[in-house]
């Protein structure tokens, strides 16, 4: 009969002092890894979302040459067009931002509409909206 080392294992570990107490080494170094990668992805994933859902946004910025203001009903009828995410005023109402996406859209695309309503605008600046978005955030902790 054949000597079999797993039946005096438990023998050998005792006189030899081994005991396995605990989480090994690589168990550690796997759940401590883990932790790290997941921090890091919590912290980089939403910036990163919200870089693929703006990345072909761009913000056109109108006034009327007149100076008056703009009607409320172009607004509404701005929104509906395709290609536009967003169309708003400023708190004078002189200004129009349109945020739209400039694969489906243009700026020229929008004077169409203004002739068709009889509106004689200029385009002020054409701004990525991430940029505009940056922009605005620095006026407001200036304003502070």
């Amino acid at each position: 009969m054949s000597w079999n080392p797993e039946t005096y294992r438990e023998k050998r570990e005792k006189v030899l002092g081994v005991r396995r107490r605990g989480l090994s080494f690589g168990t550690i170094c796997l759940v401590v890894s883990c932790i790290v990668v997941a921090g890091l992805g919590g912290l980089s994933l939403p910036k990163a979302v919200s870089y693929m859902k703006t990345r072909h946004l761009d913000d056109a910025i109108f006034r009327l040459q007149e100076g008056a203001t703009w009607p409320g009903s172009l607004l509404g009828e701005l929104t509906g067009m395709e290609g536009v995410a967003t169309a708003s005023t400023d708190s004078h109402a002189t200004r129009l931002v349109i945020t739209y996406d400039r694969r489906v859209l243009r700026p020229e695309g929008f004077s169409s509409l203004f002739k068709e309503k009889d509106l004689k605008a200029a385009l002020l600046n054409t701004v990525g909206h991430r940029q505009r978005m940056a922009t605005q955030e620095e006026e407001r902790e200036g304003a502070l």
